[in-house]
């Protein structure tokens, strides 16, 4: 049973200022998305998408960065961050999806975690069908996004965007390190 997720919204980025990340976001080259800590994984079955990376210190970063830390304190996590990467504008058109999935690498060795993930959707709900950003606590929720909403989550929870059938459906994405998970 799938219900809407109650938790971990964090309101909204004002529309203009969604309109203005687009706008500068498209500017950069576009290339399909891959997985695994080095993008070393394309696996058209699991993720099929487009994406593209802006610099880390990129100003609409800035603005996913600060709601994450609020998630961080609002939710009582107090995961230790030290950085956040880069942010990551993906397209997702038809027949385009990214099954279940976390976002974290603890076998990999990697000096850091991700530890919070957080996601904006950058266009309105009535520009595309499907796409649902999903998240799995024990059961099935939907995370009721509109244009400009972020959410944030332990990167540790398995999460997915369902496929889009008409439309496109575009977010970021910046996740949160710090030290590894001890």
């Amino acid at each position: 049973m799938t219900q809407h997720l109650p938790i971990w919204l964090l309101g909204q980025v004002p529309l203009e200022v969604c309109d203005a990340a687009v706008r500068d976001l498209n500017l950069i080259e576009p290339h399909d998305a891959t997985m695994g800590t080095d993008g070393e994984k394309k696996e058209l079955s699991q993720r099929n998408t487009s994406v593209r990376f802006a610099p880390a210190d990129h100003w609409f970063g800035g603005i996913m960065y600060e709601h994450a830390l609020k998630a961080n304190r609002e939710n009582c996590w107090n995961y230790e961050i030290d950085f956040h990467e880069a942010i990551q504008y993906a397209q997702y058109g038809p027949d385009q999806h990214y099954d279940w999935h976390t976002d974290t690498f603890p076998l990999a060795g990697l000096p850091s975690d991700r530890k919070i993930s957080a996601v904006c959707l950058m266009n309105d709900p009535s520009e595309f069908e499907g796409g649902e950003f999903q998240m799995r606590l024990y059961q099935d929720y939907i995370a009721p996004l509109t244009k400009g909403t972020i959410i944030a989550f332990p990167s540790i929870l398995y999460h997915r965007v369902t496929p889009v059938t008409s439309g496109v459906r575009i977010s970021s994405t910046i996740w949160l390190n710090g030290p590894r998970f001890k």
